[in-house]
């Protein structure tokens, strides 16, 4: 049974065919990797599945559970957390506030609880911010944990939002261009830290990149968008030679992707 899937997958906007019976599936513990020519529509897609966008057509699937009809937090209840083209952080907060908020949804205690420091709401905060505080080590990023984000550049703004995911806790990790302000050195790091943490943690990863060389090198298989349409689908060498694919990013006549 895939990990997420979607079948169907078509929505419009007023003339504009944004997706067009777009299929896709990925296997627990795999890397999937969506890529495309901009306006393809690869962030539409990752807006239907995770439910910011309720798509015309087709059913998305959780752990092979319906959830086309639930919202976006119902859908990070059952194990989805992604982040954004634009980073999705609380840019007046610190590093590591960011990764205790971004938790919210496993606190249990009230409000009122909370605002008068019940014991309860002390262990729970404990808890959160121990959970924060092992995402970053894991990350390397411990050393920003009580930054403020207004003095990270925007790569390093990328690496904390997806931290801020990965500390709720996710099966399944979806990521909308996390190398945008990275380097090579830095975006070589970022893919070698995916391949660990798919081992260390068993989690299934979703990602939408820009950069074709790292995603044929990260990624289990790969789909390409065009048009909103699936152009084509498959494993890293196979997408390298397709001339269809070639000829969508680099123009006619191209043989195969670098």
């Amino acid at each position: 049974m895939p990990a997420l899937s979607a079948e169907n997958i078509s929505i419009r906007f007023g003339g504009l065919q944004a997706l067009d019976s777009v299929d896709f599936h990925v296997n627990e513990n795999e890397i999937a990797g969506i890529i495309g020519p901009n306006g393809a529509g690869k962030t539409t897609f990752f807006n239907c599945v995770t439910g910011f966008y309720k798509p015309d057509t087709g059913e998305v699937r959780i752990h092979g559970k319906p959830v086309t009809d639930l919202r976006p937090d119902q859908r990070a209840h059952l194990g989805i957390g992604r982040t954004f083209q634009q980073v999705g952080l609380v840019r007046s907060f610190t590093v590591l506030e960011n990764l205790m908020v971004a938790q919210h949804q496993k606190i249990e205690y009230g409000i009122g609880s909370g605002m008068i420091g019940m014991p309860a709401s002390r262990q729970e905060e404990k808890v959160v911010r121990e959970r924060a505080f092992e995402v970053l080590d894991y990350l390397e990023l411990t050393h920003l944990a009580h930054a403020p984000l207004g003095g990270l550049s925007y790569g390093m703004l990328k690496q904390v939002e997806a931290a801020a995911v990965l500390a709720t806790d996710p099966d399944i990790l979806m990521l909308d261009e996390p190398l945008a302000g990275l380097g090579p050195e830095e975006s070589e790091e970022f893919g070698n830290r995916l391949l660990q943490m798919r081992r260390d943690l068993g989690i299934t990863i979703v990602i939408i990149e820009h950069h074709v060389p790292f995603m044929l090198r990260v990624c289990d298989y790969i789909y390409v968008l065009n048009f909103g349409k699936l152009l084509a689908e498959g494993k890293p060498e196979t997408i390298r030679t397709n001339s269809d694919v070639a000829e969508a990013y680099m123009g006619e006549g191209a043989a195969t992707l670098a």
